[in-house]
């Protein structure tokens, strides 16, 4: 579908606002109007990967998993290696309690991350690292912690997400010395 000038023109600025109201959101107001723009956008441009996403983080910022997920299986249906599409997929996914299908979402995220797409990095490992503690798999989690650190070194989201796994882990340990003691 070919789009004017003017109306690619009105299209960023539509997901601008949509970003900016996402990233300083104070209340669901925000994340409402966040939607209505994401919604005029994809008026003008219905197969734009970029506007299901962003409509997909203002649904689940309203906690609507369900329609965040509808939403985000468009924006992959227009770009299945899309890495931000698949990283979005699995968090829904993981909302959702599907925690196998949002890691194999995640892993394609990782699969297909380019250079543009560092700014990602950290919270991928984030994400896949939580996945894998819901799925029970804790020395798995804290080994992608660890790894995310060493590419992401300086990521407080990262440390937060390891330490209590770490002193979970250091916790049994001592159960287990004392156990013995007894």
């Amino acid at each position: 579908m070919a789009i004017s000038n003017n109306d690619h023109d009105k299209f960023d600025q539509l997901l601008e606002a949509a970003r900016d109201l996402l990233a300083q959101e104070r209340d669901s107001a925000d994340a409402l109007e966040a939607n209505d723009l994401a919604n005029e956008a994809l008026a003008l441009v219905p197969d734009s990967c970029a506007a299901w996403i962003l409509k997909c983080q203002a649904l689940s910022s309203l906690s609507d998993d369900t329609s965040a997920l509808a939403c985000i299986e468009m924006a992959t249906r227009q770009e299945p290696k899309s890495a931000e599409a698949n990283y979005w997929r699995g968090a829904v996914l993981c909302d959702l309690k599907r925690y196998d299908d949002a890691l194999t979402s995640i892993d394609i995220a990782f699969r297909n991350i380019g250079s543009d797409d560092f700014w990602l990095l950290e919270d991928l490992y984030f994400e896949k690292a939580m996945t894998l503690h819901a799925l029970g798999r804790s020395d798995d989690a804290v080994a992608t912690y660890e790894t995310g650190l060493q590419r992401c070194p300086n990521s407080g989201l990262l440390s937060s997400g390891l330490a209590p796994l770490r002193h979970a882990k250091s916790k049994a340990k001592l159960v287990l010395v004392r156990g013995g003691i007894g």
